[in-house]
């Protein structure tokens, strides 16, 4: 029994008791008067109804004080409690001040504040890093502004356009380039062709105004040759439509460096391999002599102490060269912040065009630190073994955020890989482009190592964690704008449709779309139409990246300019697009059956349904409202807008006011909420919509009085 209904008990017993004795009370003097004293008796009954109200209306004050001073704030310090618990570390109790609890909450949060400051000191530190890094890098390309590098300009063919002095001497190359000549023939492919993918991506979603690098990557090139490792640089050049038309390359020699790393390199590795055999012979010695028994035994002895004490010598001074070898390796390989999304979706696309291997991309997109292009190497050849091994056809891709790691998980039905068969996998070397890197060579560059783990339900994955991302990106692309208007006239959710089996599914294991639209304005009723509608598909209790929905829409009519500042889509951005009537049936085939996800659901939906006669199309399946499950948790506050509850529960908000993003982060929020509405006892679809049904009919007679 919570304290609220607790009071209600306790408080109605109260004054049904007191009603009880004040009529019990007249009773008994009106009884005990004279049969012709009506006026005391009618004096008598007045009076004690007159006591009766006055003490129900005191235990009704005083019930409400306290279920306002008391039982209120207490529930609000539960709601927090759970969400501390069950889904945001970080989130502090939120109780008004005009309570009666004196230090309860205030003592709660230091609680929460003592769990947290252990990593919120890191996080200052790593933040404080970043900033410092951030500050030296601004001054160093201030400073390289001026300095001579190697500049070549290139179409989206390969062909030269231009190229500096500079260029000649650093890809060592007597005479003169030659105008519209191939790139290729001055320096390696693979480094080029996947840095312009992974900027040609970029551009085709969008990404590059907001993205940290914008139009620019890096990478690690060489000449034609192999005999020079250069440090690179593309940029994309645009034309005036947004598309990409060419690129620029500007590069530096560090021959020096290189060479000299490429000197240690090889000394050190011809050390430690020429040293096992020298080992091998004097262990083989020893045995030979442990077998000669006619050996004097002065000889013996002597020989035995110098080939043991050799032995150990050569096995420590094995050891130390190759700690040393590691280190200097890890030190200099240049590393840059890539998305998840932008190495899965790489990955995914060599193993597509190489075996026709399927990949699923799952989970919230991570920053991580890496070296892009060996990383894409070093998976795409781990799941072909795999799939030999194991006869997997398809995985799933997911970057996991950890206290100090992304780890990347590879997953697969089947069994784990034998620790030996991986082994020998990681001897294999790639091609001529780096040096003929191995792959545990690529692992050791990125100081980690990955593993096969096996799981339940016949499942099993490779498990590889990379360092998080240098520079902070949580926040950096949302904008400070007026949040959308809560709609809380919900008639539109009571169409839940059929529910038939999945009403009793637990409601981790019912398929999702989280969606989300963005329009030209926020009253659908007066004209206003969608220009953009995008969803995300859950499956298990998972996040499927790359199953998504996004479409620009055409609205048929003009965007005003405050609509554009909320979303940032033009009428440029819409012109040749399709209207709603050819975009609705699209997205109603790709909920197929799924259950709609979406925060402040009916402010979408109000436009969607709007628009079902003309496209032929119906949505009449569940829905659930990720701001009505933030009400119904969290109750004691009327802060529910998508940035709030996001952050109350955890979630990196990325890509805000754009539909996709939006979807993204209601997604993120919904996982997360599932959690705390099993510890309320909500497990199934038909409990949670029934809560949120009653909470909207309840807010909706409130919007009526």
């Amino acid at each position: 029994m919570g304290p609220r209904l607790f009071l209600i008990v306790c408080f109605g017993g109260l004054a049904a008791a007191a009603l009880l004795a004040v009529v019990v009370g007249v009773w008994l003097i009106a009884a005990a008067l004279p049969e012709n004293g009506e006026s005391v008796r009618s004096l008598v009954i007045v009076y004690g109804g007159g006591i009766a109200c006055l003490l129900v209306a005191v235990i009704a004050v005083l019930w409400g004080y306290l279920d306002h001073a008391l039982a209120a704030p207490l529930a609000a310090v539960v709601r927090g409690i759970q969400t501390v618990v069950y889904a945001n570390a970080e989130h502090r109790i939120e109780v008004d001040d005009d309570h009666e609890l004196g230090g309860l909450p205030t003592a709660v949060n230091d609680l929460v504040r003592k769990l947290s400051q252990a990593r919120n000191n890191v996080e200052d530190a790593v933040a404080a890093a970043t900033r410092s890094l951030e500050k030296q890098k601004n001054q160093l390309a201030v400073i390289l502004q001026d300095l001579s590098e190697g500049v070549i300009v290139c179409t989206l063919n390969h062909s030269i356009l231009l190229y500096n002095r500079q260029a000649l001497q650093l890809l060592h190359i007597g005479g003169d380039i030659g105008l519209d000549r191939s790139l290729f023939t001055f320096m390696t492919r693979q480094p080029i062709l996947h840095c312009l993918g992974r900027l040609t991506n970029r551009v085709a979603e969008g990404r590059h105004t907001d993205h940290p690098d914008g139009l620019m990557a890096a990478c690690v090139g060489a000449t034609s040759d192999g005999r020079h490792i250069l440090d690179t640089r593309m940029s994309l050049i645009l034309d005036p439509e947004g598309s990409a038309s060419g690129y620029v390359l500007t590069f530096d020699d560090n021959t020096d460096e290189l060479a000299a790393l490429g000197l240690r390199d090889r000394l050190l590795r011809e050390a430690t391999e020429g040293l096992r055999a020298p080992v091998a012979n004097l262990s083989a010695a020893a045995e030979i002599l442990g077998g000669n028994p006619a050996m004097d035994a002065a000889q013996q002895s002597q020989f035995k102490q110098v080939i043991l004490s050799e032995s150990r010598f050569l096995a420590n001074r094995l050891e130390r060269l190759s700690a040393y070898y590691r280190d200097i390796i890890t030190a200099h390989w240049p590393m840059r912040d890539i998305y998840s999304g932008n190495l899965f979706n790489h990955v995914s696309c060599r193993l597509r065009e190489q075996r026709d291997v399927a990949t699923v991309m799952t989970g919230l997109p991570q920053w991580l630190h890496g070296d892009s292009y060996t990383l894409v190497e070093l998976l795409n050849r781990l799941i072909l073994k795999v799939g030999d091994l194991a006869g997997a056809t398809s995985f799933d891709l997911e970057a996991v955020r950890g206290d100090r790691h992304i780890y990347i998980d590879v997953a697969w039905r089947g069994d784990a890989v034998p620790a030996a068969a991986l082994s020998s996998w990681l001897a294999d070397r790639l091609d001529d482009t780096l040096a003929g890197l191995s792959l545990r060579e690529v692992l050791d560059r990125h100081r980690t190592d990955i593993w096969s783990l096996g799981g339940r339900d016949g499942g099993a994955r490779l498990r590889l964690p990379l360092p998080q991302a240098k520079r902070s990106t949580q926040g950096a692309d949302v904008r400070q704008l007026p949040p959308r208007p809560e709609f809380y006239d919900f008639g539109l959710l009571s169409r839940p449709g059929d529910l038939g089996e999945r009403a009793q599914r637990p409601l981790r294991a019912i398929t999702y779309v989280a969606f989300d639209t963005e329009t030209t304005g926020l009253n659908p009723e007066a004209g206003d139409e969608i220009v953009a509608l995008a969803g995300v598909r859950i499956v298990n209790g998972r996040i499927l990246t790359g199953e998504s929905f996004d479409r620009v829409v055409d609205p048929g009519r003009e965007i005003p300019a405050e609509s554009i500042r909320f979303h940032g889509i033009t009428a440029e951005a819409v012109k040749d697009k399709p209207p709603i009537q050819v975009v609705l049936p699209q997205f109603r085939a790709f909920v197929g059956d799924a259950v709609l996800v979406a925060h402040n659901a009916d402010f979408d939906l109000t436009f969607i349904r709007l628009k079902e006669r003309e496209s032929g199309v119906s949505f009449a399946m569940p829905v659930l409202d990720t701001l009505l499950l933030s009400a119904y948790l969290h109750d004691y506050t009327g802060k529910h807008s998508l940035d709030v509850v996001a952050k109350r529960f955890g979630i990196e908000v990325r890509g805000r006011h754009t539909a996709l993003g939006d979807a993204l982060v209601a997604a993120g929020v919904f996982l997360r909420m599932i959690d705390v509405l099993e510890a309320r006892g909500i497990r199934t679809l038909d409990e949670a919509l029934v809560a949120t049904n009653a909470l909207a009919e309840a807010r909706a007679r409130q919007a009526r009085v």
